[in-house]
């Protein structure tokens, strides 16, 4: 039995396996495919003629473990490299020069944004006069709002304009990266088609499997709009069982994510685990009988397909689905099997299928937690016997959150900078209630064709959903239920997953190496937070942000900032939200800051290194002029450039001498005239000008030989 538990060849096998596809999607094609073929040659042959020659010394030397450890690792980086759509010769981007046409067909559903629809395909053909040349890739395209667009499904094949662009790099500093995440779903490029811009070919070529999993969706859907649920208990119910997103809005998203209950949204591991446990009770009189065990788990796992299946076979689904048969096969074996060995098999299996899945936060979050449960739940169980059932259940619930939070929360941490407060009580209510819900929304689905029940089982969904919300919002209303604003490195991150894993191997094993080399990793992690303190305490920087039709400029000052910011970013903290905030984590400023209306021409004011009067500005040094309305700009006079420059060298001469001409809130402006009594060293022009007359400014500066910064097509400038 120890052995058997101790044995664990698959998670030693993964390691190097899944290491090798993350060397290359982080650095890239860096080694070309024949060399990377020659090593991986080069490696088998080592490993098998040393096993040929001395099999049994062999086995038991370090030469031995490391070229098996090469031979997989470079296994993996292939593997990730041959599923790399970009490299490819086929790809459609290298037909980007010639004009013609595009046969794409339906990867997915559409998805209805503001102003179009938006729907992934892929690219089949290329299409001219003389070249009818199959090619490979994928597209996201952006159709303009029509009464025929809604009627293109999963499969169908149009053929549009061979245009298209790159997805654009991250415009403001430290933001999202979009452009990556796309690019790890083998998405490059998107294109915008107004109306009669594409033509429907007449074909569908989908794989009937996948059409008919998402007509199961859309039945699914259908039943639950028929039944007395609000728009929020839609939204809800489609997101926990189906995995379908689109409904939630930002409040919704808000208000579960600060009460730490957006998990409940994801299906994920949390909910085909529950519907593991209901079909395992469903279906165990089949143990019963000769070979009923084997049988009862080929059930199990057809009816965890069917839900994936009913689902869209979501990604998070699928992995999941994955993980629980792999689960389910293992334990229809009357001997002991390995959980270690299954979770990796499964992995095993998500990774050769698709090596991109591995930089997916799910796809690490969800084995990070199920690895954790696994190790320290039981041992955390036991720290306390309760025999009360009631309060049993509720230990266990307990033991399994901080099992799961202990090695989900610090890379949640470094995804999504906020840690919930009150996780123990939110997992205590809404897992509970997932499990009700989860049951009563199967339930409203089986009996909606009996029209009493049906109508019956609705109304317990709406009041379990009814619930779940007033419980939700009532935790996210607690005073600091969610502490917001943390900022971890992903060395940071790798160091405190280090001095868990440690410490736990202490705490269950005693090694008291365990423990120093947990302090010391402490240590290491201390000194990089004091580090990084110290080097923000010292910054002195400015950042004019990239936000459409917006201006936006941070002065940062230690570990204070003070923005310079239209109406609209005043106004609206979504604009600081989506554009601002991740580099304000980074600097170390977060939710300290001071913000000034920029219309307000006549603001006086000194603070931290940072002076303003009316246009003119002082920063570290810097003297800014800026610009924002037509027709009128102020020269400093002798008073106010002595008041706000103190004691800096220089004195006001003509023509007028700073370090920065800030444009804003697009003027129309004779620049050659501007140059006349204004002399720049740099010229910066923010997004909130309109793109021809940031590209007029920017002409008229080179022309001038002023160097010049435009920040609508460069992205956010970065000074200080």
């Amino acid at each position: 039995m120890d052995a058997q538990r101790t044995y664990m060849p698959l998670p030693k096998l993964f390691l190097p396996f899944g290491t090798g596809a993350l060397v290359y999607l982080k650095f890239g094609d860096v080694v070309s495919a024949g060399n990377l073929t020659i090593g991986l040659v080069a490696s088998s042959l080592l490993l098998f003629s040393g096993v040929f020659m001395r099999i049994t010394s062999y086995c038991k030397s370090w030469y031995f473990g490391f070229s098996i450890f090469l031979t997989i690792f470079v296994a993996g980086y292939i593997l990730a490299w041959q599923h790399d759509q970009f490299g490819r010769e086929k790809h459609f981007r290298h037909y980007q020069d010639q004009p013609g046409y595009l046969m794409v067909q339906a990867r997915e559903p559409l998805s209805e944004k503001t102003n179009s629809y938006q729907l992934l395909v892929d690219v089949l053909y290329f299409v001219n006069d003389s070249l009818h040349e199959h090619v490979e890739g994928r597209l996201i395209l952006y159709l303009a709002k029509d009464s025929l667009v809604p009627e293109i499904a999963y499969g169908d094949r149009l053929l549009i304009g061979n245009i298209f662009d790159d997805i654009a790099s991250p415009q403001n500093p430290n933001a999202f990266n979009y452009r990556q995440y796309l690019a790890r779903n083998n998405i490059f490029h998107s294109t915008y088609i107004p109306n009669d811009q594409w033509h429907h070919t007449g074909e569908n070529h989908g794989r009937n499997y996948i059409r008919l999993a998402f007509r199961l969706r859309e039945q699914a859907m259908m039943v639950f709009k028929k039944n007395p649920l609000s728009e929020r208990d839609f939204a809800v119910i489609t997101a926990l069982l189906l995995g379908y997103r689109e409904y939630l809005d930002e409040d919704l998203r808000r208000e579960f994510a600060g009460a730490g209950a957006m998990h409940i949204l994801c299906v994920s591991g949390l909910h085909v685990g529950i519907i593991f446990m209901v079909l395992k009770n469903i279906f165990s009189f089949f143990v019963r009988i000769p070979g009923g065990r084997h049988f009862r788990t080929l059930c199990i796992i057809l009816f965890i397909w069917l839900y994936a299946a009913v689902t869209g076979f979501s990604p998070s689904v699928l992995r999941a689905s994955v993980m629980f048969s792999f689960v389910a096969v293992g334990q229809s074996f009357r001997r002991p099997t390995n959980i270690y060995n299954t979770l990796a098999a499964s992995a095993f299996v998500l990774v050769i299928s698709n090596p991109m899945i591995i930089t997916h936060i799910g796809f690490q979050l969800s084995y990070l937690a199920v690895i954790s449960i696994v190790s320290l739940q039981p041992r955390i169980y036991d720290i306390m016997s309760v025999k009360q059932p009631i309060l049993n259940k509720a230990w266990s619930i307990i033991t399994v959150s901080l099992a799961a939070q202990l090695a989900t929360g610090p890379l949640a941490l470094h995804y999504f900078n906020q840690f919930p407060n009150y996780f123990l009580l939110t997992n205590l209510v809404v897992i509970p209630l997932a499990g009700i819900i989860i049951y009563t929304s199967l339930l409203t689905l089986l009996l909606n064709a009996v029209p009493v029940a049906g109508i019956f089982m609705g109304y317990m969904l709406s009041a379990s959903l009814n619930c779940l919300h007033q419980s939700v919002r009532l935790i996210e209303d607690l005073p600091y239920s969610t502490a917001r604003g943390i900022y971890l490195t992903a060395p940071e991150t790798i160091l405190i997953f280090a001095f868990l894993v440690f410490l736990f191997a202490y705490w269950i094993c005693g090694n008291r190496k365990s423990l120093l080399t947990a302090l010391v990793i402490l240590l290491v992690m201390v000194s990089s937070f004091s580090q990084r303190g110290i080097r923000n305490s010292m910054q002195r920087a400015f950042v004019v942000y990239s936000i459409n039709r917006a201006t936006a400029i941070d002065f940062i000052v230690g570990k204070k900032t003070y923005l310079l910011a239209c109406d609209q970013v005043m106004s609206d903290p979504r604009y600081k939200e989506y554009n601002i905030s991740a580099n304000r984590l980074k600097k170390g400023v977060f939710g300290r800051n001071q913000s000034f209306a920029l219309c307000d021409s006549s603001a006086h004011f000194s603070v931290d290194g940072f002076a303003r009067n009316g246009e003119l500005l002082v920063f570290n040094g810097l003297i800014m002029l800026m610009i924002s309305e037509e027709g009128f700009y102020r020269l400093p006079d002798s008073k106010d450039y002595v008041e706000i420059t103190e004691n800096l060298p220089g004195h006001l001469s003509f023509p007028f001498e700073v370090d920065y001409l800030l444009i804003t809130q697009n003027p129309r402006l004779n620049m050659p005239h501007i140059f006349r009594s204004i002399k720049p060293a740099r010229v910066v022009i923010d997004a909130s000008n309109s793109r021809w007359n940031a590209d007029r400014i920017e002409e008229a500066c080179i022309e001038a030989g002023i160097e010049v910064w435009n920040v609508r097509r460069r992205g956010a400038y970065q000074g200080g």
